[in-house]
């Protein structure tokens, strides 16, 4: 695969785009088809390829064009012109050199671009690269030290005189200043060696000039990159209770890409065969066809169905904020466990999965703390509406989620009734986001509720939440 297309796509999945190895396939091939030459082209196939939602288009376009803004395509970019002495231009011109002085191409052994070519005297592939008009061969040279290099490794702005130097150095920039030291050292009545020192002065300026661009643009590129990704793996480690309402946007990403994970492995309706278990009735119904003589035997199955789960969330103020994020985590998680029935209470209980069905994420969580929310939490009034909302259908095939802190303001917490759900239900697992050493103190009921729980765990971070779901996944599955 082209390595500039293997970069693109990390730096897409470090920014949030989600790229398989499917899709990166297919844009090898399209890349095969399509090529660099047209950049409109180009960019329209990849996105098609890549990008599958408006906000993975949007950030595919920026991306793009910030990592593609020195490569030079055909249409209307890297036209030919001249340097000029004293400053930095866009073009580079001079006369294409004569046959053996040694092309874009012609110099360079294989350790970067410091080698002199073999035909002109004193000439250096990186002098040609200046002074031919292949402004696209000097920007693909660029990038190809600025690979060397590992310019993708970036990631403060202090490190770009640091990285402009590594670059033009990979690009042959000793072997560049010892003919202009040459130069120098000639006769200055010598017109012509004075014309071409100029020119080759002017020439090394707008290479730092260019690099230096090109610098900046990666720093733009992969430090943004580099730190989105650090902040979301700090986000997923860090505490709900400490999480900023500012990092709600990348909570949600986080969120999302959880749960494309655990349905990538639990969705699928698994279909057991027990070989041993011969079903008779199947094979001889299907030797009948062939006079009794049994060519097919048919195997007894066992389909296990997806579980029910039952989700009781604790909205008051004490958790509210994580039961905001548990509330996400599940409305993205509806392709896995269809048959989520959504709960929430402080003071009392009402069913919300119709909310979370019918509305989008942004419009649900902020309308279910509007409306049960706010009150003192009573755990024994709560679960008593649960029964008589749900208890009936809890069977040997439901999981029942418990999110809160346990604390019922010294009131009844009616621990009887989660008795009477843990008998019925396959399993029932409590989260809790405070520490355990906090579970039996004050108004804290969890000593009276935890013997009938099948699980209870420590609940204040994403990475926790994804490790309890998984758990409960594969127990019910």
């Amino acid at each position: 695969m082209d390595r500039t297309l293997g970069e693109f796509v990390t730096v897409l999945r470090k920014i949030g785009v989600e790229v398989s190895a499917a899709e990166t396939i297919d844009a090898a091939n399209t890349m095969d088809l399509i090529g660099y030459d047209d950049r409109r082209v180009l960019k329209m196939s990849l996105a098609m390829v890549l990008s599958k939602t408006e906000d993975e288009r949007a950030l595919f376009d920026d991306c793009f064009e910030r990592f593609f803004s020195f490569y030079k395509f055909s249409d209307g970019h890297g036209e030919e012109g001249e340097i000029e002495e004293g400053g930095h231009s866009a073009q580079v011109g001079d006369p294409q050199p004569a046959e053996g002085e040694g092309g874009p191409a012609g110099g360079s052994g294989g350790g970067g671009m410091g080698q002199e070519s073999e035909g002109g005297e004193g000439s250096t592939a990186l002098r040609d690269l200046l002074l031919n008009r292949d402004q696209t061969a000097l920007s693909m040279a660029m990038a190809q030290a600025a690979r060397a290099v590992g310019v993708n490794q970036i990631v403060l702005f202090t490190q770009r005189g640091m990285y402009t130097r590594r670059i033009v150095e990979e690009m042959g920039l000793d072997a560049f200043d010892q003919e202009i030291s040459e130069l120098r050292r000639q006769d200055e009545e010598d017109a012509e060696a004075a014309a071409l020192l100029r020119r080759l002065e002017a020439a090394r300026r707008f290479l730092f000039e260019e690099v230096r661009d090109f610098v900046e643009e990666n720093i733009a590129l992969h430090a943004n990159a580099v730190g989105k990704e650090f902040r979301r793996e700090f986000l997923k480690k860090a505490k709900l209770t400490n999480i900023e309402r500012r990092h709600f946007d990348d909570m949600r990403v986080l969120v999302r890409k959880m749960s494309k994970r655990l349905n990538a492995m639990y969705s699928r309706r698994r279909k057991v065969s027990k070989r041993g278990q011969l079903d008779v009735r199947r094979t001889l119904r299907g030797g009948l066809a062939t006079d009794g003589v049994l060519f097919d035997t048919h195997w007894k199955s066992v389909k296990v169905d997806r579980p029910k789960v039952f989700v009781i969330c604790d909205v008051s103020g004490s958790v509210a904020a994580v039961a905001r994020f548990l509330l996400m985590f599940l409305y993205s998680l509806s392709e896995t466990l269809p048959k989520v029935r959504s709960f929430a209470f402080s003071g009392q209980m009402g069913e919300i999965s119709d909310l979370m069905e019918l509305l989008t994420l942004e419009e649900a969580i902020p309308l279910v703390l509007e409306q049960y929310g706010g009150m003192p939490t009573d755990y024994g009034r709560s679960l008593m509406d649960f029964r008589d909302l749900a208890i009936n259908d809890i069977d040997n095939r439901a999981t029942v989620i418990i999110l809160g802190d346990a604390r019922s303001n010294y009131g009844d917490p009616r621990a009887d009734i989660l008795r009477d759900v843990y008998r019925r239900a396959r399993q029932v697992i409590w989260l809790n986001p405070e520490g355990k050493s906090l579970w039996t103190t004050g108004d804290a009921e969890m000593a009276s509720f935890a013997p009938y729980c099948t699980h209870a765990f420590v609940c204040n971070s994403l990475a926790t939440l994804e490790r309890v779901i998984s758990k409960m996944l594969r127990a019910a599955m």
